[in-house]
């Protein structure tokens, strides 16, 4: 292939007649016959700049350059004849740069066409890599249809352009470079009025059916703003907003409401800006696709434009969009946004207190009270309110709305069994996998790990594994959909696949708390304390910032550091973690969840410091939460052991092992299960009774067994 190509560009681009002509002579020598070669694919384009330049490419780089050269080693080759390792990582724009020798070899076949042809090409790559031919007609002035004919035909002679297969009249550029060749060498005013132009003409061409075409209007109108005017280009950018929403296009959606929106305000600059239906709409697509694509504090601005989208359909009378954004589920009870409660009770105020609108309000604004205001029977009672709505109308995905956020509310107050009860029942209700019934999923994943339900987790969490993959998954539920199964992997001490999940959720959301405990926990129980570390630090970022994550992150953080000096015997930072656990503890606002978490790790801090006064208290604390796991740390059984033992009584010491031994062997949990066999034999150690010297001979080797088999180092 690569011969070829360089024979390819001699023969055509250097004896100055085409390559076609030559080979036609050829065949008719009956010498030779003729085979069409297709271009390298996308591995092959890897392959070849690895080869060329010492590179190797990710596949995303490698995607896009086999997008921009179709796979023609010439072009790739050019694209990336001085590319390196740097300029990939630290300016990724050198892939949209047209290099010289493109460039160069394009022109000298553009010279030999005809005056005509070329300018058929040039109008046709302002019109994009796909074109009409009944378009270009209307676009070439007092040329004829016959001489717009002859035109393409020339350019399809030389391969500059193709006719798309199963089409009449669609034709492509046949590399994009050529189009963008082309259209660079246009000067601003005359692409301006190209795009004029062809906006216009495709207005026309597509008459009552250009609503259908508003991603093409809404480019052409956009970049031709300063001729056409706003008004056609935030009506397109609208509609083509909208249909991306629809297609789970996010990041397409968000740019068009941004470009629409930014539009609307150079248009109404200087003027007193009045809400208006279009600018409404667009604000809620805007929320609606930042929702999708953003994580963790970006969530605030995404929640400021909603909050206006309702504003401004409150002000134009528009009730069932306002209630519509209110609703809408551009955030959860698990992340605070200040405002989410005020506007939920604004929203309450415009509809009839028993309406069923009422009752789509009150499933989200139950669990807001709860969490805003601490009103946990406030709370319960909304979402007894909404269910009877729902109930009476019979509209099951808002008693399934219901039942999530019941879920969630139990899942935050402890109540496992209750949460499952819950999750179980609104999965069982729900006909598709929309955001009710995968917040159910989660809750109702994460309730069974912590009770040690194993294998009834497991198909929750891959359920939601799965769901990453789909189009229509927000960017944020996305990352969090990853910690049922990192923490399910992390508990049955299967590490691969716990990195990997880890892996995958942190690059779309590099701080999130819920990722970032396991995966702490997993580089330190298999030796790789130094990476360990670096996640450490993250999981401190998210504490210190400002953001949703701030007080997931605070009750996470001591329970990581305590557990840390476990497993390590390092206790320097006991401190940070004491006091990120106290400070959680002294919010009013705190959920039973976080407060749990909170107490566990000063328990844990009692222990490595041998308190026994603290010991004593906390032990008191957590006596209620026997038979559960403080997420993928520690069993409270055999916290409870290690309290026991700091306060010298080692009989009560080894009834709680003899319970933590029974949950981990039930659940599965090995890691759990090896440090508690190290622990239990420690108190027996040191109780030295009748047959506990052999018993605890017994659980060190078991110990030792799990622990080398795992690969837990420490």
């Amino acid at each position: 292939r690569l011969l070829l190509a360089g024979a390819y560009r001699d023969v055509e681009m250097s004896r100055g007649h085409p390559l076609s002509q030559t080979l036609g002579a050829l065949v008719r020598e009956q010498l030779f016959h003729r085979v069409q070669l297709d271009g390298l694919t996308q591995q092959e384009v890897g392959e070849l700049v690895q080869g060329g330049t010492g590179v190797n490419l990710t596949l995303e780089v490698a995607e896009v350059i086999h997008r921009r050269t179709d796979g023609n080693p010439f072009f790739v080759s050019e694209v990336t004849r001085h590319v390196t390792l740097e300029n990939i990582t630290e300016d990724p724009g050198w892939v949209s740069v047209i290099p010289e020798g493109v460039r160069d070899a394009i022109g000298r076949r553009l010279n030999r066409l005809s005056e005509q042809c070329n300018q058929m090409l040039t109008t046709a790559s302002v019109v994009g890599r796909d074109f009409e031919f009944r378009l270009l007609i209307s676009l070439m002035g007092d040329i004829t249809e016959d001489q717009v004919l002859a035109a393409m035909d020339e350019a399809v002679e030389v391969q500059l352009i193709e006719e798309l297969p199963n089409s009449v009249g669609l034709y492509q550029f046949t590399h994009a470079l050529i189009q963008e060749t082309l259209f660079e060498e246009l000067s601003t005013t005359r692409r301006v009025r190209l795009h004029a132009r062809i906006a216009e003409g495709l207005e026309t061409l597509y008459g009552n059916d250009a609503d259908a075409h508003a991603t093409e209007l809404a480019h052409h109108f956009a970049e031709a703003q300063t001729l056409t005017g706003p008004e056609r280009m935030v009506r397109y950018s609208l509609m083509a907003g909208q249909q991306a929403l629809a297609s789970y296009a996010y990041e397409d959606a968000l740019t068009y409401f941004e470009k629409g929106l930014a539009a609307r305000d150079i248009a109404l600059s200087g003027t007193e800006m009045a809400p208006d239906e279009d600018a409404a709409a667009m604000l809620f697509g805007l929320a609606q696709a930042q929702s999708a694509t953003v994580v963790g504090h970006q969530l605030v601005e995404a929640f400021a434009n909603l909050s206006r989208a309702f504003d401004y359909y409150v002000e134009t009378g528009n009730v069932a969009q306002a209630v519509a954004a209110a609703v809408f589920p551009i955030v959860t009870p698990s992340y605070r946004i200040p405002g989410v409660t005020g506007l939920l009770a604004r929203a309450l105020t415009l509809v009839p207190a028993d309406s069923h609108e009422a009752g789509r309000i009150l499933s989200i604004y139950g669990g807001f009270l709860w969490i805003d205001e601490g009103d946990y029977e406030a709370a319960q009672q909304a979402f007894g309110r909404a269910i009877s709505i729902a109930r009476r109308e019979g509209d099951v995905p808002l008693e399934v709305q219901v039942l999530a956020n019941l879920t969630v509310l139990s899942g935050q107050h402890f109540q496992l069994q209750e949460c499952v009860d819950n999750g179980l029942r609104a999965i069982e209700l729900a006909t598709d996998e929309e955001n009710p019934m995968r917040t159910s999923r989660w809750w109702t994943a994460m309730s069974l790990l912590n009770m040690g339900e194993l294998d009834a987790a497991r198909p929750h969490a891959l359920f939601l594994r799965d769901l990453t993959e789909k189009r229509n998954t927000p960017r944020l539920f996305a990352s969090n959909a990853f910690t049922p199964i990192t923490s399910l992997s992390c508990l049955e001490g299967d590490w691969n696949p716990g990195r990997e999940y880890s892996d995958r959720g942190l690059e779309l959301s590099p701080l999130s708390p819920m990722l970032l405990l396991p995966r702490i926990l997993l580089n330190h129980e298999t030796g790789e304390s130094a990476h360990g570390e670096v996640y450490l630090e993250r999981l401190l970022e998210a504490m210190s910032g400002g953001g949703p994550y701030k007080m997931i992150a605070s009750t996470r953080v001591p329970v990581a550091i305590a557990t840390i000096a476990r497993i390590t015997g390092n206790p320097d930072r006991l401190e940070i973690a004491e006091s990120a656990a106290e400070t959680v503890l002294s919010v009013g606002s705190v959920l039973p969840n976080g407060a749990r978490q909170a107490r566990s790790a000063l328990a844990m801090v009692a222990v490595e410091r041998g308190d026994r006064v603290a010991a004593e208290e906390h032990y008191a604390d957590l006596i209620g939460l026997r038979g559960t796991m403080i997420y993928t740390a520690s069993s409270i059984d055999r916290l409870l052991g290690r309290l026991s033992q700091t306060m010298d009584n080692l009989d009560q010491a080894v009834a709680h092992f003899e319970e933590a031994l029974t949950f981990c062997r039930k659940a599965g949990y090995r890691p759990e299960l090896a440090w508690t066999c190290c622990d239990y034999a420690d108190t027996l150690s040191l109780r030295d009774g009748s047959g506990d010297r052999a018993k605890s001979i017994a659980l060190l080797e078991e110990s030792l067994a799990i622990s080398t088999e795992l690969g837990m180092r420490p």
